[in-house]
């Protein structure tokens, strides 16, 4: 079998097609969304080094309150031990290496199920029971601390020991994003559904305007007027770009008060941006969603949606009816794409299979398919 570099330096002439100039080029080779062992790099050239956000600092309001997580199989427990920090690390035991946590709640301490060594909610730990005897010491050790830094109400991590600077890499969206003020924002809930496709088709559908008008056509694609966008694209594969189009609901008419920083906006504005590898953002004047694209396996992902609205949102006549509308239209529209992805996914693992040109409608597309080259091909 061959090992990833191997592969990588066998498509290299493929991606060469990638590489030209727009309107000449191919989209990528099918087997960088069907490879394990290509799979198992993108977890560390990418996943393993980029900032990645796992939640919202809204999520754990109390000291004691923590969840777990995982990042390509990864365990990490992201906690607040005291009431002004927010700490992520390794869930494995510093003994064999088992979870000692699971799920999500308040504690004061986790216990590990196979030894019992014990932890503060911080990740420290306390007492590590049958190792007296023992020549180690285990004064002042934890489980295995991972970067972190919270920007607009989210928790972002990074795995590397040695990552580049949060303020670095977020620098083009601070800059660029006016409209992206989730830290004034309340959650309102999370859309979860597991796709069978790889996690790059739903990274790339989430910015292909091309398709909007075919698949949503029933349900927003009629208000995109997708030949009038204007791509900004930004470094490291970054993107955003804003346009008009409806309120976010099945009718087009807005439901939930207007964002305060949209209100001498038109109502139908409409934003979208993406940081590399797995977040895209979407705002319409009254909600603002960030969707998380989380790899799975070569050939499942999942998609976390995070539902965010002004305050004055929630005290608005029948919240709950109309917050259950705007959660199954944003489920539909999941669907919808489901369908295609997953038939993108049968393809690419096809030895028939060949990358067709593409549109200039997937100017983003063609951006950040090249910044994958890019990064996967460099030493």
């Amino acid at each position: 079998m061959q090992t990833a570099e191997h592969q990588l330096h066998d498509l290299r002439p493929k991606f060469k097609n990638t590489q030209q100039k727009l309107l000449t080029a191919r989209h990528l080779p099918g087997e960088v969304y069907s490879s394990p062992e290509i799979y198992a790099l993108e977890k560390e050239k990418i996943f393993m080094k980029y900032w990645l956000s796992v939640g919202r600092a809204e999520e754990l309001p109390n000291v004691g309150d923590y969840f777990t997580f995982k990042v390509m199989n990864e365990s990490i427990v992201v906690s607040r031990p005291t009431p002004d920090k927010i700490v992520a690390y390794m869930n494995q035991c510093l003994h064999r290496g088992v979870e000692v946590a699971e799920g999500s709640g308040n504690a004061k301490e986790f216990s590990c199920p196979y030894h019992a060594w014990l932890y503060d909610v911080g990740g420290n730990l306390v007492l590590a029971p049958g190792m007296k005897a023992s020549e180690v010491d285990l004064k002042n050790c934890s489980m295995r601390q991972l970067k972190l830094h919270i920007w607009r109400g989210w928790i972002f991590v990074n795995f590397s020991a040695d990552p580049i600077p949060f303020e670095e890499f977020i620098a083009p969206q601070e800059e660029s994003l006016w409209w992206f003020k989730t830290d004034d924002c309340k959650l309102a809930g999370k859309v979860v559904i597991d796709v069978k496709c790889n996690w790059k088709f739903l990274a790339e559908n989430l910015i292909d305007i091309y398709h909007v008008g075919v698949i949503h056509k029933s349900t927003f694609g009629g208000f995109v007027k997708g030949e009038q966008l204007k791509f900004h694209l930004e470094p490291n594969g970054a993107w955003h770009t804003s346009y008009e189009a409806r309120p976010h609901s099945k009718s087009g008419v807005q439901v939930f008060p207007t964002l305060p920083w949209a209100e001498d906006k038109p109502s139908g504005i409409a934003c979208k941006a993406g940081i590399y590898p797995n977040l895209n953002l979407s705002m319409r004047a009254d909600s603002v969603r960030m969707w998380h694209i989380w790899p799975i396996s070569p050939s499942e992902t999942r998609i976390v949606c995070y539902l965010l609205f002004p305050e004055a949102a929630f005290s608005i006549p029948n919240y709950e009816a109309e917050m259950e509308k705007y959660r199954s239209f944003v489920t539909q529209i999941i669907a919808e794409d489901s369908v295609m992805v997953e038939s993108l996914q049968n393809s690419a693992s096809s030895k028939f299979f060949v990358p067709g040109p593409m549109s200039p409608l997937e100017e983003a597309l063609y951006h950040m398919e090249n910044h994958y080259i890019d990064v996967m091909t460099t030493e």
